[in-house]
């Protein structure tokens, strides 16, 4: 391994971060219950184009596309994911979800994800999936939509300090 580079994740380690991310997003994105402007700041697009709520709806996806892909792995012959089009997507948060409902659907596709982790064998993390019409390992997969999770969490915070800022 080159100095400074950091080792692989493991799947373990993996699945217990998924499960970390809804408290952790619950941490950054819940407010006082019924409080309007904690609402108004969660849901305030920054320059990045998204609001806090919307990069954890972004994370959702990211989250459920790799539980489906990792659940198919024996399934499928040849598994695949257009993780590019998650990432051109602009979802924002529906106006009528709450922040409560925004962070159960993050929870429930995270332990999704998480039990799909876990219930493989360490052989199926060496096949290769499709992603974006590129070949990788579901091994470096699983690290990379972790990773950006975590980063998408930052991007969170970002979004709460500009809209904060900007009031």
């Amino acid at each position: 391994m080159p100095p400074g580079s950091t080792p692989p994740m493991s799947m373990n380690d993996a699945a217990v971060a998924l499960r970390s991310l809804p408290r952790r997003y619950r941490e950054v994105v819940s407010g006082p219950v019924g409080d309007d402007a904690w609402d108004r700041l969660v849901r305030a697009v920054d320059s990045s184009q998204r609001s806090a709520l919307g990069w954890t709806v972004f994370t959702t996806q990211l989250v459920t596309a790799l539980g489906t892909v990792i659940l198919e792995l024996p399934l499928t012959a040849r598994p695949s994911l257009d993780l590019a089009k998650i990432h051109r997507s602009r979802v924002e948060a529906p106006r009528a979800s709450t922040i409560e409902e925004i962070t159960a659907e993050l929870a429930t596709n995270a332990e999704r994800a998480a039990v799909a982790i876990s219930r493989r064998s360490h052989d199926d993390f060496d096949r290769t999936i499709l992603v974006d019409a590129e070949a990788m390992e579901a091994r470096q997969l699983v690290e990379q939509i972790v990773k950006e999770a975590v980063a998408n969490l930052r991007h969170a915070q970002s979004a709460i300090q500009s809209a904060r800022s900007a009031s």
